[in-house]
């Protein structure tokens, strides 16, 4: 069976790894699409000419550029003009000329990129459908790229829910997990055990609080501590997180919690419109709280 992948952006932490992301995804398919192009279409050689030229031009003036230099950082800049060298060099295996040397590339460049090079061309002679993300995967690695992205299944992907509102219906709807594709909840419970033993926090918790900010960010303190104290006089009755089990809160009309979802509320209420006594309340989610703060200010 043919898997075919849809490469995703997962963690970005410099405002350039997005970009080098992108030609890193397109620079195969890129290669694939110009080969072909080129054998089975010699009536658009042309402007296919003309096409190359222009983005290898724009490609050297982005990685040689001083003030590029100066701002980007050297291992993403490094990536970038050995990517644009592959380019070059099929430019030249296309067309007979030669504008490598116009990169002023360091040997190590140059050298890898003819690896790379040599690696398309191993796929060329036999590629299989979907093969050309192998190459994505592996060029990833060898430019120190990959930790910036992952290449998942497409059927995983759309069985993974990209929405705050999503997360949180998947989990009160199948808090166990037991509907998601078999493949992906194996993946994902195995990356989410690793998070935890390094810095133990309750994923479902840190989603409902996010969706707790989202609901408390434009209610006054006064209403917000209105809702925190109804919340603790239902717990005083005990809030239980085992499935199945609902609760509902007078404050918030039309929505039923279940147990975590309700301490989430629980929790955030109080961090918000009463924090002198938060500490009463022995709910140990100080860290879930914090990693939730920083995805809601990130907009997610």
């Amino acid at each position: 069976m043919v898997h075919s992948y849809l490469p995703i952006l997962v963690h970005c932490q410099l405002p350039t790894t997005e970009g080098i992301n992108r030609q890193l995804f397109n620079a195969p398919v890129d290669l694939f699409i110009e080969d072909f192009l080129f054998v089975n279409y010699p009536e658009l050689q042309p402007y296919q000419f003309i096409s190359l030229n222009k983005l290898i031009n724009e490609g050297k003036t982005a990685v040689t550029d001083k003030l590029a230099e100066k701002l980007t950082p050297k291992d993403v800049l490094n990536a970038s003009k050995i990517l644009n060298l592959v380019n070059a060099i099929q430019f030249k295996d296309l067309f007979g000329i030669d504008l490598i040397k116009q990169f002023n590339a360091l040997p190590g460049e140059i050298k890898e990129a003819n690896r790379m090079w040599e690696e398309f061309l191993e796929y060329r002679k036999d590629r299989k459908p979907g093969e050309e993300y192998e190459i994505v995967k592996h060029w990833g690695e060898d430019l120190k790229m990959n930790e910036y992205f992952e290449l998942v299944d497409e059927d995983d992907y759309r069985n993974h829910p990209r929405t705050v509102e999503a997360v949180l219906q998947s989990i009160e709807d199948d808090p166990f997990g037991l509907e998601v594709d078999k493949n992906f909840k194996e993946k994902e419970m195995k990356k989410f055990l690793e998070t935890q033993n390094t810095i133990g926090t309750n994923q479902a918790i840190i989603w409902f609080m996010i969706d707790a900010l989202k609901y408390f960010e434009n209610l006054s303190t006064d209403k917000i501590k209105k809702i925190a104290f109804e919340i603790a006089m239902i717990g005083t009755q005990g809030i239980s997180p085992e499935p199945g089990k609902t609760y509902k809160v007078g404050s918030i009309p039309g929505k039923d919690f279940s147990g975590y979802h309700l301490l989430a509320y629980y929790y955030v209420s109080w961090k918000l419109a009463i924090p002198e006594m938060l500490e009463a309340l022995k709910l140990t989610y100080d860290a879930e709280y914090n990693l939730a703060e920083q995805m809601f200010k990130s907009n997610l």
